[in-house]
């Protein structure tokens, strides 16, 4: 059973009351009913108020689990494990319940199936939303146990500190092989489309919404990846199964996790959502080693790679939308706002993508669409926490996986 929340109340729905909710489970030989608060997740480590806001806005709770789960975060982050794993024990043994009712459905009264089905669809949308909000709070935690406040919603001038939680934000985050992946992704996203050199950290920078999303969500991408590639990486050294190098596969990885264009759609599909323009080729210093990661990833063939760039459930994919929803707005908006203001430029087929770029940042200097203004060391600490995201996902969907049989939906391939 959930350890005991502040106060008990006697309802079967979630009920709000000011800042509290009651909640009620129901744990198979009786019913645990709990009290909590709907706006109480912090991710500050502290409880502090800015930890509740940043994660507040971004993310809304579902479903009554989810209030409690963030209540659990805030108040007592020592029970947070415990809630999390009895509510997977919970939604696992509903799972089996309704496999064995529609056993019996299969034999009922024709006319009656149609209700019977639309009954299953409602339950099953209520434990795919209970299993979403568990997964999140769970990703929440990671950065809350490193003591790193998530971001808030972005919005024209991004005052955020570039320079805070960099150390949490990788080493606290990633494997010693991991992290010159990431530095080379930083270092790609912050040359920009032109390949540049990045400029000075306390440049400011002006990009659109719509950029600033797709970079975020390709850096997500990323750090799923990079986290599910060294998990076999690191089973295949200890194992002695380490192949040869392909060095073809390091262009083809950066065509995956490239920086993201402005003027390209935003595509629902797994495969498109981290697609982007290939850079022009970059020199790379001889004498700089690559490290045995990027060695390893350099035997995958192309089919590999994209394989294992998408995320495995529709859970860890909606999450994904949600969170850079939260962030920067609806994508289908801000798209729809970049096409309206490049007019014929974003239509013609004819256009180079110089040309698209150029319009692209007369629209921006214009206020004709979304922008935000940031330093180029506040957009570093936002990849470098998109990646984390990706990364701490990668692994609460993993855990979920091993300690529960068929919760996760898998994602079409």
């Amino acid at each position: 059973m959930l350890p005991a929340a502040p106060r008990s109340c006697r309802s079967s729905r979630a009920v709000t009351r000011g800042r509290k909710a009651k909640v009620v489970f129901d744990l198979g030989r009786g019913r645990a009913e709990y009290e909590v608060p709907t706006t109480a997740c912090c991710a500050t480590g502290e409880g502090g108020e800015e930890g509740e806001k940043s994660v507040d806005l971004v993310y809304k709770p579902q479903t009554p689990a989810g209030e409690m789960l963030s209540y659990y975060l805030s108040e007592q982050p020592h029970l947070f494990q415990d809630a999390v794993d009895e509510q997977l024990r919970l939604l696992e043994t509903e799972k089996e319940e309704i496999k064995d009712k529609k056993k019996d459905k299969d034999k009922s009264d024709p006319s009656e199936m149609v209700l019977y089905q639309r009954m299953d669809e409602v339950r099953d949308l209520e434990m795919t939303r209970n299993l979403e909000d568990l997964m999140y709070f769970a990703v929440v935690e990671r950065f809350t146990s490193l003591g790193v406040s998530m971001l808030s919603p972005l919005n024209d001038v991004v005052d955020i500190d570039g320079n805070s939680d960099l150390e949490n934000l990788t080493k606290g985050v990633h494997s010693v092989e991991s992290l010159e992946m990431v530095r080379s992704h930083l270092m790609q996203v912050l040359s920009g489309p032109t390949g540049s050199p990045p400029p000075n950290l306390n440049s400011v920078l002006k990009i659109s919404k719509l950029q600033a999303a797709q970079v975020y969500a390709a850096s997500v991408m990323f750090g799923y990846f990079l986290r599910r590639v060294d998990a076999r990486f690191q089973l295949e050294k200890a194992m002695g199964l380490l192949n040869d190098i392909n060095s073809d596969a390091v262009e083809r990885l950066e065509n995956i996790f490239g920086q993201a264009s402005a003027a390209e759609s935003w595509d629902e599909d797994a495969e498109a959502f981290v697609q982007s323009r290939a850079e022009q080729p970059k020199e790379v210093p001889v004498a700089k080693p690559r490290s045995k990661l990027q060695e390893y990833i350099e035997t995958f063939d192309q089919q590999t790679l994209q394989e294992t760039a998408q995320i495995l459930s529709k859970e860890g994919s909606t999450l994904v939308e949600r969170q850079t929803r939260g962030l920067f707005g609806d994508i289908n908006e801000l798209q729809e706002e970049i096409k309206r203001a490049l007019g014929d430029a974003g239509n013609d087929v004819l256009s180079s993508p110089e040309d698209l770029l150029l319009k692209l940042q007369e629209v921006i200097a214009s206020g004709e669409v979304k922008s935000l203004t940031l330093t180029v060391a506040a957009q570093r600490r936002v990849v470098l926490e998109a990646v984390a995201f990706g990364a701490f996902l990668r692994d609460i969907e993993n855990y979920v996986a091993k300690e529960t049989v068929g919760l996760l939906t898998g994602n079409n391939p």
